[in-house]
């Protein structure tokens, strides 16, 4: 029986009181809403732009619409945003839409509590420039303590052309016990559907536990587990069930450098034909980062059991090396590097299939006034495939950005 002063029932309460106080949000905000709306124009050159096997160079020509919302009334946060870009291939490709919408909430329900409920929606044909090359960089928060809001985009989808939509929310509670330790847990459900008959469609839903332990004013333990189940729509082989304990550090190495890690295993039960198959594998993430007011460099990996366009859950390996400097008042550069594999070791699944992806991109920006930017990228991407040869793309970009609205 839970006694009166246990924290899982304290959490369970705070989690109950969550719908009131985040539709309170929206109705008594205390501050005006920034709102701001960057529009951008460019164009460039490609050699490969969807990293298929039957490439041909190609130019295009590109237009973006950027919106977002930011909303900040003392006891929380409010983000909307979206995203919607319209490219013109010259040669091949005909003309390629997409589109994001996110939002986000978050609310302090008391000094202990915080809640935060997420929410996006992503559909594009281009898995290059959503998700492989472009890649985000990585946070402080390990990895099984926050789960993402959409799944891995597998680099088997590269090359495909097909228009991949993604569906995902997320519902996480924080929860301070003492003055050294914390704990969170989260719900996300995800859907993934994929056109032109390019690989399954699947739904997944996942939960997590996460316990965070101060030991010292640079140090942090963590431990967190994470179980998830995965349906392949129109078909029972392929699904699974994901359970993935782990055990990590949170470390202040200096003023500036900080480093996050994590090591655990993924267990794997999928169902296939004539019954069930089983495996374990290692999984963890490694995060390391040193940032400063005008430079930031990070390093980070990961290793976990996701599912796959493929038909069943893959171990997907990521690892991404960034660099960002303002080298002037009106100029910055970013630099990029990043790795990916997609390893279906069959498991009793009619597919074996293993890809890999490397990219490596540039973008430099000046700041041509306050509203407007110039920037000029170059990158290469390869794809490699054990099913057949894929070309590289080597792509030269640029664009022009304006910018309206308040910034912060």
């Amino acid at each position: 029986m839970l006694q009166r002063n246990c924290p899982l029932r304290n959490l369970a309460s705070s989690l109950m009181a969550a719908a009131c106080a985040c539709s309170a949000s929206t109705a008594f905000a205390q501050s005006p809403p920034e709102v701001t709306l960057d529009v951008s124009v460019g164009g460039g050159v490609e050699t490969n732009p969807y990293l298929d096997s039957n490439s041909k160079t190609s130019g295009s020509a590109t237009v973006a619409i950027t919106p977002s919302v930011f909303v900040d009334d003392g006891l929380g946060e409010i983000r909307f945003s979206g995203d919607l870009r319209l490219t013109r291939y010259l040669q091949r490709y005909g003309s390629d839409i997409s589109g994001a919408l996110e939002a986000s909430a978050t609310r302090k329900l008391d000094e202990r509590t915080q809640l935060q409920i997420a929410a996006s929606a992503r559909t594009s044909r281009s898995a290059l420039r959503d998700g492989l090359l472009f890649a985000s960089a990585p946070g402080d928060t390990p990895g099984p303590l926050v789960p993402p809001l959409t799944p891995v985009l597998d680099t088997t989808l590269a090359g495909t052309r097909a228009r991949t939509t993604n569906i995902g929310a997320t519902i996480s509670i924080a929860r301070d016990l003492d003055e050294v330790s914390s704990l969170n847990a989260a719900v996300a459900l995800n859907g993934t559907y994929i056109g032109k008959n390019a690989g399954f469609d699947y739904r997944s839903i996942s939960t997590l536990l996460g316990y965070q332990r101060k030991l010292s004013a640079r140090t942090t333990l963590t431990m967190g587990t994470q179980v998830g189940v995965v349906d392949y729509l129109g078909r029972r082989t392929g699904d699974s069930l994901i359970v993935s304990p782990r055990v990590g550090a949170q470390q202040q190495l200096s003023d500036r450098v900080n480093l996050v890690a994590d090591v655990g295993v993924s267990f794997v039960r999928t169902s296939v034909i004539g019954g069930h198959s089983e495996r374990v594998s290692f999984a963890g993430s490694l995060a390391v980062c040193d940032r400063s007011p005008n430079r930031s460099l990070c390093l980070s990996a990961s290793r976990s059991a996701q599912p796959t366009a493929l038909g069943g859950v893959s171990t997907v390996t990521t690892a991404a090396l960034t660099y960002d400097a303002r080298l002037s008042r009106v100029d910055r550069l970013s630099l990029g590097a990043h790795y990916g594999r997609t390893n279906e070791d069959g498991a009793g699944l009619p597919l074996v299939r293993v890809t890999d992806f490397v990219g490596a991109s540039a973008t430099y920006s000046r700041d041509i006034s306050d509203r407007i930017a110039l920037t000029v990228t170059p990158s290469y991407s390869k794809f490699f495939d054990d099913l057949q040869p894929r070309r590289a793309n080597y792509a030269l970009m640029f664009g022009l950005t304006m910018k309206f609205g308040k910034r912060r």
